[in-house]
């Protein structure tokens, strides 16, 4: 509740329950309204990857298959519970597109929500959450990322400091367990912030196994039904090197230069985040070193766990040395916003204008209106994400899937060609494009190979997992390969094929992606 003061007494008083929700749902309700107009301007220009989430929904809510194609299963939905959550609204409203709009407003709402719950219990100003909100909502590396599992790990990121501001250990545990099933890798969050959260570690007896329900009943379906209690991305993503001398741990560097003011604006929450979690320390340690603090002070550590799991979150990619996608930033750039939105309301916590809170809500605004004018400069709507890795341009990528459809059905015999190295987009388009994210078979090869360069308790491990995958099961036929060629390089054999020109998005290179017959040149 707000404090006013009574007229002609000058004494406090609170205002009412309805005045309270008043001001928190206006505003959530506003960044619902901004988050609408966002997805307007994105949901053409999905990344490749996306549109892998989006066909898995589909083909659970409307074929009921696990899986990238439609009779198929498989197990490379990197984001278990993303998916169950998408086909939940796609069965509903039976288009996957339109049922990630809907996603993403309910998403920046609830984040609003929580954000501003978590605000108000640490006695910041209940600004705060729609503040950082706005800010995640606008980022353009965040924007670049919807479709993916991103906006809904970062509200449970949200969910998960909210519970652990009440030292609630069931609610933790649950969101634990539900930010684990959304992306493994994040659990490294959730272990560093269960540690540096008291109220949760002296309970930690109820938030694990409140965790492992969420968790155990998923993986052990998954082990029998699919052949392996962890997806095969597990595996793939293994495999994966670094881009030349760029991984998660520079990776940053490789965006800005390739794209600029607007890779700058989309990591520049990271550095703000930093300075604003050294605010917040210092908001804490003098108030903990003062004799008259009370028990509603400011409570800044959970912010500072916070911004501490984000981090490590970062650093844990970058030992594993995985490839810089760019939405594997989405945690350390959302918790950073987080962690700088909470150093504003510290500053300006009963509205003293303090030179810091001056200098950084300049810089907010700076920030919030550089970011709003990079997704605006990239076109109404966009074509293209601002930033992004993929070969083809989406609308092109609907062209040749359709195309390629549109051969097999004439030609007859097998009705699926193998990738040219992405399969999200054509895939989804025309369920006929097929390579390891889609038929297990051509996992195996892989798994094969982490097996035998695993030391001996790993390789028990791995058999263990893989216990119930048939491992001798044939690949899916097929009637043609996709190559993709850098313009000029395509062999003689080629010559009279099928033939789209794409200029890759990434590099601006001038390519041709080729239709061959099966074990052609």
């Amino acid at each position: 509740m707000t404090a006013t003061t009574t007229p002609g007494t000058g004494r406090p008083r609170t205002a009412g329950p309805a005045a309270s929700r008043f001001g928190t749902f206006v505003p959530a309700l506003v960044v619902g309204v901004l988050a609408a107009a966002t997805f307007v301007l994105v949901h053409r220009a999905l990344v490749d990857d996306a549109y892998i989430t989006l066909a898995y929904a589909r083909n659970l809510a409307l074929h009921g298959t696990w899986g990238l194609l439609s009779n198929v299963e498989s197990n490379t939905a990197t984001s278990p519970l993303w998916v169950l959550l998408l086909a939940g609204v796609t069965a509903v409203v039976r288009r996957p597109v339109v049922a990630l709009g809907v996603l993403h407003v309910v998403m920046a709402v609830a984040l609003t929500l929580s954000l501003t719950s978590a605000a108000r219990r640490t006695g910041l100003p209940a600004w705060v959450g729609p503040v950082a909100a706005v800010a995640i909502g606008v980022n353009p590396l965040l924007l670049s990322s919807v479709g993916l599992e991103s906006a809904f790990l970062v509200l449970l990121l949200s969910l998960l400091l909210l519970t652990a501001v009440r030292g609630a250990a069931l609610p933790y545990g649950l969101v634990a367990g539900a930010v684990v099933l959304t992306r493994m890798d994040a659990s490294v969050v959730v272990v560093v912030l269960t540690l540096l959260t008291p109220a949760v570690l002296k309970r930690v007896w109820i938030a694990v196994p409140a965790a492992l329900v969420v968790v155990l009943p998923w993986m052990a379906w998954s082990w029998f039904a699919l052949g392996s209690a962890v997806p095969d991305t597990v595996v793939i993503k293994t495999l994966q090197k670094a881009w030349e001398q760029y991984d998660v741990h520079n990776g940053m560097q490789l965006y800005v230069e390739v794209y600029g003011l607007t890779a700058v604006l989309a990591f520049l929450p990271v550095l703000l985040g930093g300075l604003g979690w050294f605010v917040l320390a210092g908001f804490g340690w003098t108030r903990r070193r003062s004799a008259t603090s009370a028990p509603s002070e400011l409570r800044v550590w959970p912010w500072l766990a916070l911004g501490i799991a984000g981090v490590a979150h970062y650093v844990a990619l970058s030992v594993l040395g995985v490839p810089p996608y760019h939405w594997y930033y989405a945690v350390l750039v959302s918790a950073s916003t987080m962690v700088g939105a909470a150093a504003l309301g510290a500053c300006f916590r009963g509205l003293e204008l303090r030179p810091v809170a001056l200098g950084a809500s300049a810089a907010a605004v700076v920030l919030l209106v550089a970011s709003v004018g990079s997704d605006l400069r990239a076109g109404t709507p966009w074509a293209l994400s601002p930033i992004q890795t993929n070969w083809a341009h989406p609308a092109r990528y609907t062209e040749i899937a359709r195309d390629v459809k549109t051969i097999l059905q004439q030609q007859g015999g097998p009705q699926y060609v193998t990738s040219p190295g992405e399969v999200g987009h054509l895939a989804y388009v025309c369920d006929c494009v097929v390579d390891y994210f889609g038929d297990p078979a051509r996992v195996q090869p892989m798994i094969d190979q982490v097996e035998a360069e695993a030391s001996p308790l790993e390789k028990r491990l791995l058999e263990w997992n893989f216990t119930h995958r048939d491992a001798a099961a044939p690949p899916v036929p097929v009637a043609g390969e996709l190559f993709r060629y850098d313009r000029g390089t395509e062999p003689p054999a080629a010559q009279g094929l099928p033939t789209w020109p794409i200029t890759t998005t990434w590099d601006m290179v001038p390519s041709d992606i080729v239709l061959q017959p099966v074990g052609g040149a």
